[in-house]
């Protein structure tokens, strides 16, 4: 460990590219022994900031100050110099390696042969992983680790690399409770070890619970810097949308007559075990459950992206034993899945393709497609949903994952829409999108749509659902209504 590290200090830092100021005279310091949490809404500036860091993007103005001292990064090999390490949200490991070769990557232990010490690699993996708390088989390949496993390789790596300063970039987007228990642990370990933490999450209860102070960026410009002691969770919120922003809304409780859909006895090859439930009309059915506890599994099978073993589905007394997405789809389903940029947006695509997307044939005519029709459905979504963009033709990437997740909605909702699955809805999404997203969510379903709702945000979960479904090792392990459901009860019977 680099135990004379002090401080890291960006002072007026400026970035601009074609057409964008990205960061405008931006100021932040990250202290030894400290975490330092970076928050802001997307398109804030905080990923720019932190490229800068791991050189990816060289700055225009300002200085970096390592230790006092003036230093310029310009690259990725003067970060690393430095002992800058960024735990990216994108998983950065090569998935045909094992877990102790990434981990060693860039420093294998060779022998007086100048071979590779496969023993002593693997024996100083394996202590390392032990050391922070973490079990992996570190012979196992990264490609058979689950996200948050691949998470805890990544972070590892960092350890490995005795960096002075660790950036993690959402690090918990994708871990169970106890794995942000651990990591927590891990952070409290690299605190003690002299080591900075810079720490970036949409996830505001865990900066009260981890950070010692937080800077918040607004449209690229420095907005404030403070104490945890000194800011209330209202506070940070402002500063971060620039508005007070309500985050309740009223979900009222009703009792459900009409059945929708019925899953019955569904199970698949690998995960899924006899799963039965209802879900009424203008219901918000919530499915909670640990990582690799079968919700995500569950929501392809209803939708027909995985073949069923066994089971039915029943959407208004018409039952399904064989079928694939097409018939779903025309049965009034819509699926809006958790891996937003892997599965969810085309990404060569502007926002009115994606989101028309699965539903060409509205806007066919004569073997062609009515673009104006096209443009004036979209322009209308964009509006009703208010979806930041300056025009139905930008590029979805450059959208903000909040207003990508607004699109994909749009895509299922300008059918005749019945039913819509949501896996994780507000994963990655900022304070002002995750709370539009969940009054939309709540708004369709006074409308009468109904809706299947896996997430693993309690707070969504408590809020929304009418009912809570619990699942565990790929079955359901417990049902509560709203009115008697609790955090704890509902993570005791996650565990199984």
């Amino acid at each position: 460990m680099h135990n004379n590290f002090s401080s890291l200090d960006l002072k007026n830092i400026r970035k601009e590219f074609p057409g964008v100021l990205a960061l405008d005279n931006v100021s932040l310091k990250a202290e030894a022994g400290k975490v330092h949490a970076l928050m802001g809404e997307n398109g804030a500036g905080k990923s720019t900031l932190i490229k800068i860091l791991a050189g990816a993007y060289t700055k225009d103005k300002g200085k970096i100050l390592f230790n006092g001292e003036e230093k310029n990064i310009t690259s990725p090999h003067d970060s690393l110099n430095l002992g800058i390490k960024v735990v990216y949200q994108e998983i950065s490991l090569i998935p045909e390696f094992t877990v102790g070769e990434n981990i060693f990557l860039e420093k294998f232990p060779i022998n007086k042969f100048g071979i590779i010490n496969w023993k002593n690699l693997y024996e100083e993996c394996d202590t390392l992983l032990k050391n922070i708390g973490f079990k992996l088989d570190v012979r196992d390949k990264v490609a058979n680790l689950s996200i948050s496993e691949q998470q805890i390789v990544e972070i590892a790596r960092a350890i490995f690399q005795n960096a002075s300063v660790v950036v993690m970039d959402e690090p918990t987007s994708s871990l169970t409770p106890k794995e942000i228990e651990k990591l927590f642990e891990v952070i409290d370990r690299l605190k003690k070890n002299n080591i900075a933490i810079i720490y970036i999450t949409h996830k505001i209860d865990e900066i009260f619970k981890i950070a010692d102070n937080v800077t918040v960026l607004r449209d690229g410009k420095f907005i404030s810097n403070r104490d945890i002691s000194d800011i209330s969770e209202e506070n940070l919120i402002q500063d971060m949308v620039g508005r007070k922003v309500d985050q309740k809304f009223e979900r009222l409780t009703e009792s459900f007559s009409e059945t929708q859909m019925s899953v019955n006895n569904l199970s698949t090859k690998t995960k899924l075990k006899n799963i039965s439930f209802k879900l009424h009309k203008g219901e918000i059915l919530g499915f909670f459950g640990l990582m690799g506890a079968g919700r995500t599994e569950l929501a392809k099978a209803i939708f027909g992206y995985d073949k069923i073993l066994s089971g039915e589905v029943n959407i208004e007394g018409r039952v399904y034993k064989k079928f694939n997405t097409q018939t779903m789809v025309e049965n009034g389903l819509g699926y809006v899945t958790e891996d937003r940029k892997g599965e969810g947006i085309v990404k060569d695509m502007n926002l009115r393709e994606n989101m028309t997307l699965p539903s060409m044939s509205l806007f066919e005519r004569l073997f062609t497609i009515n673009k104006n029709k096209e443009k004036k459905i979209a322009n209308e979504y964009i509006k009703k949903f208010d979806v930041k963009t300056p025009s139905s033709e930008r590029l979805i990437t450059l959208l903000s994952g909040g207003n990508q997740q607004k699109i994909l909605l749009s895509r299922w909702l300008l059918r005749n829409l019945k039913i819509i699955i949501l896996d994780e809805p507000t994963r990655g999404v900022d304070i002002g999108a995750k709370t539009e997203i969940l009054n939309l969510i709540n708004d369709l379903a006074k409308d009468g749509l109904s809706v299947i709702l896996m997430t693993s945000e309690m707070n969504d979960l408590l809020t929304l659902s009418d009912r809570i479904i619990v699942m565990a090792n790929g079955k359901i392990s417990k049902e509560f209504n709203r009115n008697e459901a609790t955090q704890e009860d509902i993570f005791k019977a996650a565990v199984g």
